[in-house]
């Protein structure tokens, strides 16, 4: 991971926001129907309805968000369910907090 790579991607307000929403999906989501939320996290349909984007253009910022490590992806059955991955998280903002020292 590095801080580069993670800057960029969370230059994108979208970006950011799925970040916030999937910090606790089940909060921030309505399932629409059974399988698109679940404790691993919220499937792609959900959170292209709630950035209003379309589920190629979700999927493109959602793979951005797991190659530098902030949100993981679970595979249960047909569903891919994606939530914050908080280890990455932890390790960006450390690197964030390397730039004040």
């Amino acid at each position: 991971m590095k801080l580069s790579d993670v800057a960029a991607v969370l230059a994108s307000d979208v970006r950011i926001n799925i970040l916030q929403w999937l910090k606790n999906p089940q909060a921030e989501f309505v399932s629409q129907r059974e399988g698109d939320l679940s404790e691993h996290g919220a499937c792609l349909s959900l959170i292209a309805a709630k950035a209003e984007i379309s589920v190629p253009t979700a999927s493109r910022h959602i793979e951005r968000l797991v190659q530098v490590g902030l949100v993981k992806t679970t595979r249960i059955r047909p569903w891919n369910f994606h939530a914050v991955d908080v280890d990455g998280l932890d390790r960006a903002l450390r690197l964030f907090d390397e730039l004040r020292k």
